[in-house]
């Protein structure tokens, strides 16, 4: 990779464990994959390792009760060799691929065999499942239908989901991405398909309303983190995952923003 990246990175090296996991998000706008990864840095009381910073990019940082939080940080489970990629902002569409780069890089150099991306989907049938389906590279699906999660059949992906994977699979790592369905994105695929909405920017000013309102989308994060525990090997408890989640609605605006900005076309996930 080339010496010009648009990224200062700091990580600490982990143990090389085979158990090492990487699981990070596809942010998306219904909060789901935010708020499990959040909940795992809580739950699991993980260790701060490391940062990535884009450079000539203005500042952001997150405030959760009275605490500084830069956006894009990395923590450690040590017990249960797990790392998860804190990600309150989006990353910009345009760097995204550089970023999952720059991740992979490292997890090949600490010996992770296995990363996991978490995202949403609208409904794939005609009624909410509590399904969690995947896409991983054909040697490794069986391993996933045997936890109980579902392949995700005859789909075409683009997007940072189709980033994720391209990048993913290229590498001797077990990469998977894990699909939860989501009635926020539900709600905004009816909105645009209906036609009867005359640009983004009614679109996000409803979901604003909509979602502001009713917070993260917590049935879908609560899948998520379900579908983790199968993956990791241990039963990750989610008794305060709704409460943990309304600290994290305010959030919700910058991510409805990033997804909904009048777009390349390349830059948004489909799903057929």
């Amino acid at each position: 990779m080339s010496s010009t990246t648009t990224f200062d990175i700091k990580i600490k090296s982990i143990p090389r464990d085979p158990r090492n996991t990487l699981i990070m998000a596809c942010p998306e706008p219904s909060l789901a994959s935010i708020v499990a990864i959040e909940y795992l840095v809580e739950t699991l009381k993980m260790e701060e390792i490391g940062s990535i910073k884009p450079r000539g990019h203005v500042p952001i940082v997150t405030v959760i009760d009275g605490a500084a939080k830069l956006p894009y940080r990395l923590f450690f489970d040590r017990e249960h060799a797990i790392v998860v990629i804190r990600q309150h902002v989006p990353i910009p569409p345009m760097l995204y691929r550089q970023f999952v780069d720059k991740i992979l890089d490292w997890a090949e150099d600490n010996a992770v065999g296995r990363v996991v991306c978490l995202t949403s989907t609208p409904l794939l049938g005609e009624q909410e499942s509590d399904n969690v389906y995947f896409v991983s590279e054909e040697e490794h699906v069986d391993e996933y239908k045997q936890l109980g999660l579902i392949p995700l059949r005859e789909a075409t992906i683009t997007g940072i989901e189709a980033v994720f994977l391209d990048s993913v699979l290229s590498r001797n790592i077990n990469g998977v991405l894990l699909l939860a369905e989501s009635k926020v994105l539900t709600a905004i695929n009816r909105l645009i398909e209906s036609g009867k909405l005359s640009s983004h920017k009614d679109v996000l000013t409803i979901l604003n309303q909509m979602v502001g309102r009713y917070g993260p989308d917590v049935t879908a994060a609560l899948k998520l983190v379900k579908a983790l525990s199968k993956v990791v090997g241990f039963d990750i408890p989610a008794d305060k995952l709704a409460e943990h989640a309304s600290k994290y609605a305010f959030l919700i605006d910058k991510n409805l923003e990033m997804y909904m900005k009048p777009p390349k076309e390349e830059e948004l996930p489909v799903y057929y």
